[in-house]
C-alpha cells in the first residue's frame, strides 16, 4: 500500500475550524449495483454538497429502542444508497496514523454521519479520523439466505477507499486502526479475521462488542416470509422504503421469542453468510486466525443497565427470580466477582452485573486473554463512569460521547443529565488521549 492521489478525491470540499481540524463531510464510497436492492456495493465517488454532518444522509430507519436512554441527537436525512464516509484531519498533515470508526445500533439503527461521532476532538489527539455509513436494519439483513452478508462487504470497500485514498488527507495508509462500538465492534471483529482484508487496517479496537450468534437461515425465512407478507403484492425487492422498515418491525414481533430474564434482545441479526466465519466466537480459533497484532478491548461496568432501566420485569426482580436464573447458567456465565459482590446487592443490580459478563464482559475477557497467550499487544479496558438516569448505571453507550469529546452534541441524551461538565471534560481527554496512543502504536495504551 502507499499513497494515493486517486482523482477520486480531487477537488473534494473541506471546512478548517477553529482548532485547524479540517473536516470533508459526505464522500461517497459506494453506490449499489445497478442500483438493486440487496446488491453487492461497488466503488464509485463524489461528494455532497453539505455544510453539517447532520446533513449527510444515513440508511434508513426507525427511531432507536434506546432513545429514551442515549436521546435521538440530530436528525440526519436518510436515503438508500447512503454509503457516504467522512474525514477529519488536522490542518497540514502528513503521514499521521488513522482511525476508522464503525457506529452500533444493533444492527439496526444508527450511522457513521450521526453528530454524535463527529471527529474533530479525536483529530486533534494527532491522527485523521474517519467515519463510515454502512447498511442497516431490514435493508442488510433480509436479503435472500445464503448470499454474503452485505454490510461486510460495504464496510470491506469503505477500508479499500481508506487504503487508496487517505494519504491525500494526510493520513497514513500502513496505520490503519479499525475501531467499532456494539454492533460496530462485532463487524470489525470479523473483518479482523477476514483474510481479504488482511494489510488494510494494522489494530483494531472493539468497544462495548455486542456478542450475537447469526441468525440460522430458518430464522431468517421466517422473518422473510412474516414481512412479505405484509407487503403483498409488493415484494422486498421493489417495495417502498418506508413500508419495508414497517413490515420489517411488525415480522420481528410476530417471529419473536419470549424474551428470557437477564436478556437484552437485538431486533436483527445478520443471517448465516459465506463471509462470517463459523467460529468466529471461538477465542482459541480468533487467536489463530487474527491478522493484526495490536487489539484494544473495552466495555462499560454495567452494559446491561442501559436495556434494562426501564424493564419492569428486571426493575421489580427478587432475589429469588435472581437466584432462580442464576441457577440456569453455565458456570463460565458467572462474573469472576460473583460470590465478593453479587449476593450483598439489591436483586437489579445483581442481575445487571451477571447478565452485563454474559453478554458483553465475557468474551472480550476471554478474547483478550487468548490474544495476550499467543504474544499478541492486547489491551483490556473496564470504564466505571455512571449515570445519574435511574437504572443505568455504568450501562452500554454512556462511554461513546466520552470517546469522542462531543458532549454537545448528546444535549437530548437523558443518560448524560446533570453529568458535570468538568468531570466529563476531564474523563474524555483521558479516553481520547488512550485511544490516540493505541492508534499511533503506542505498547501500553
Amino acid at each position: 500500500m502507499g499513497t494515493s492521489t486517486s482523482p477520486r478525491i480531487d477537488g473534494l470540499k473541506s471546512k478548517i475550524d477553529q482548532a485547524g481540524i479540517r473536516a470533508v463531510l459526505g464522500i461517497r464510497y459506494a453506490q449499489l449495483s445497478n442500483g438493486e436492492r440487496f446488491s453487492a456495493p461497488v466503488a464509485a465517488d463524489g461528494q455532497l454538497e453539505v455544510q453539517r454532518l447532520a446533513e449527510v444522509p444515513v440508511f434508513p430507519q426507525l427511531p432507536s429502542r434506546l432513545a429514551s436512554v442515549m436521546g435521538t441527537g440530530r436528525d440526519n436525512p436518510q436515503a438508500e444508497d447512503s454509503f457516504f464516509l467522512n474525514v477529519w484531519a488536522p490542518e497540514g498533515a502528513v503521514g499521521l496514523p488513522v482511525l476508522v470508526f464503525v457506529h452500533g445500533g444493533a444492527w439496526t439503527s444508527g450511522g457513521g454521519s450521526n453528530e454524535w461521532y463527529d471527529g474533530s476532538a479525536l483529530s486533534a489527539e494527532n491522527m485523521v479520523v474517519v467515519t463510515v455509513n454502512y447498511r442497516i436494519g431490514p435493508l442488510a439483513h433480509l436479503a435472500a439466505p445464503g448470499a454474503l452478508d452485505l454490510p461486510l462487504q460495504d464496510l470491506a470497500l469503505a477500508l479499500q477507499w481508506v487504503s487508496e485514498n487517505i494519504g491525500a488527507f494526510g493520513g497514513d495508509p500502513d496505520e490503519v486502526t479499525l475501531a467499532g462500538q456494539s454492533a460496530g465492534a462485532w463487524y470489525v471483529h470479523l473483518l479482523s479475521m477476514d483474510p481479504g482484508a488482511k494489510g488494510l487496517m494494522r489494530r483494531v479496537a472493539l468497544l462495548s462488542m455486542a456478542t450475537r450468534e447469526p441468525w440460522s437461515r430458518e430464522r431468517l425465512e421466517a422473518v422473510r416470509d412474516a414481512a412479505t407478507k405484509r407487503m403483498h403484492p409488493r415484494s422486498l425487492e421493489n417495495a417502498e422504503v418506508e413500508d419495508l422498515l414497517k413490515a420489517g418491525v411488525g415480522a420481528l414481533q410476530e417471529t419473536a421469542e419470549r424474551r428470557p430474564l437477564g436478556h437484552a434482545p437485538s431486533g436483527y441479526l445478520p443471517g448465516r453468510a459465506e463471509n462470517i466465519p463459523e467460529d468466529f466466537l471461538r477465542t482459541d480459533w480468533c487467536a489463530r486466525n487474527v491478522h493484526v497484532n495490536d487489539v484494544l478491548l473495552s466495555f462499560t461496568a454495567q452494559e446491561t443497565g442501559t436495556f434494562f432501566c426501564e424493564a419492569s420485569e428486571e426493575r421489580s426482580v427478587s432475589h429469588e427470580a435472581v437466584d432462580a436464573w442464576v441457577a440456569t447458567l453455565d458456570e463460565v456465565d458467572l462474573p469472576p466477582d460473583m460470590d465478593l459482590r453479587c449476593r450483598a446487592r439489591e436483586p437489579y443490580d445483581r442481575i445487571v452485573h451477571i447478565s452485563s459478563w454474559v453478554q458483553f464482559q465475557r468474551f472480550p475477557t476471554e478474547l483478550h486473554n487468548a490474544y495476550s497467550e499467543r504474544g499478541l499487544n492486547s489491551h483490556l479496558v473496564r470504564l466505571e463512569m455512571r449515570s445519574l438516569q435511574p437504572g443505568v448505571l455504568s450501562g452500554h453507550c454512556l462511554d461513546l460521547p466520552y470517546w469522542f469529546g462531543t458532549l454537545d452534541t448528546w444535549a437530548d441524551a437523558p443518560m448524560l443529565q446533570g453529568v458535570d461538565p468538568e468531570e466529563f471534560a476531564i474523563e474524555s481527554l483521558r479516553l481520547r488521549r488512550l485511544l490516540a496512543r493505541f492508534v499511533q502504536g503506542h505498547r501500553s495504551a
